[in-house]
């Protein structure tokens, strides 16, 4: 009588087999990665603390964030990688619950901006634009609604294309992104700062409260001198911490110490305005983390850092700490 050879397998059970071998693949490739990134950036990690997952899902590249403390939770804003497709804020609660609101021009055509930073003040949330701040109801946004259309926007100086925004103490600021080649900036902002650093960038700052012009005051009042690659600022009563990246290198959080700026004038529009630099001489620390770091909020003595890296667009970050934001102790 034939039998069949006990080593024999059926063609479901090797493609079952197969399967399991590419999952445990996977499986390795994932905990290696992470293994590797954790050591790498050891000194983060051992202060950092993952809080909730990154928006990246249905082509969202995240770039702007914000944390609405009257309602307890984070805004998220950034574009979408299809083209046509309008940008979007994501509202994530205190559970990590995630809703969107797409956002539309005032002509009813989808906003396709680039969307780099977010901020609120009152009831206007601003995201910034070409060369200004754009202006929206935060309402469209706390409240969950599928859709907000911009009402206005904030001009700034000419020249300046702002790429993050945040307030602090009632006073909102907004500041350009440079990187040689790939995103210039007026040569009226590249300054060589008073311990011979090379600056290359300027965060305007503007006193909130003008009621005719969407709460901002239509000219700064100061400004700071900042290094190239800033994806975005926070403030604090001590200290000033800037998130800079570019591409898949690593990010860099900058701390500067503010009773050790130094302050000079500078000229705008034919009026002086305080200038402050921010430079070797008040850098107090820095500290190296995962790339593609983008805007960043505190909160309770936290920092809270997202990155675009695990996004469709670039997808390596699904692979790493990129799916998760995490917030960092500062103090």
């Amino acid at each position: 009588m034939n039998k069949k050879s006990e080593g024999t397998l059926s063609p479901a059970r090797k493609a079952t087999i197969t399967i399991l071998w590419i999952l445990l693949a996977i499986t390795l490739l994932f905990t290696g990665v992470r293994i590797i990134e954790m050591a790498a950036y050891a000194p983060f990690f051992i202060n950092a603390k993952g809080e909730f997952d990154s928006p990246v899902q249905n082509g969202y590249v995240a770039q702007g964030l914000d944390y609405v403390k009257s309602e307890n939770v984070f805004l998220t804003c950034g574009y979408s990688s299809k083209k046509g497709k309008p940008s979007m804020v994501k509202n994530i609660d205190k559970n990590g619950n995630q809703t969107v609101t797409n956002l539309y021009n005032a002509d009813g055509t989808p906003y396709t901006g680039h969307t780099g930073g977010i901020a609120h003040w009152g009831t206007y949330a601003y995201i910034t634009g070409d060369d200004g701040c754009d202006v929206f109801n935060l309402s469209d946004f706390t409240d969950k609604k599928e859709s907000a259309t911009c009402i206005g926007s904030v001009k700034s100086p000419d020249g300046h294309n702002p790429a993050f925004v945040t307030v602090y103490k009632d006073k909102l600021y907004e500041g350009s992104f440079y990187k040689s080649g790939n995103y210039e900036t007026p040569q009226n902002e590249r300054l060589t700062t008073p311990c011979g650093d090379e600056n290359y960038s300027l965060i305007y700052v503007y006193d909130l409260g003008n009621t005719e012009n969407f709460g901002v005051s239509k000219k700064p009042v100061a400004a700071y001198s900042i290094r190239g690659l800033v994806q975005g600022a926070e403030f604090t009563d001590t200290q000033i911490i800037l998130s800079c990246s570019w591409g898949i290198s690593s990010s860099h959080l900058y701390f500067y110490d503010k009773r050790n700026i130094v302050t000079r004038q500078l000229k705008l529009d034919g009026e002086s305005i305080p200038l402050y630099y921010l430079d070797t001489h008040c850098l107090n620390r820095t500290v190296t983390l995962p790339p593609m770091s983008e805007e960043i909020v505190y909160k309770d003595d936290r920092l809270y850092i997202m990155t675009e890296s695990a996004s469709d667009k670039y997808v390596f970050g699904k692979f790493t700490s990129g799916v998760t934001i995490f917030s960092y102790k500062i103090n």
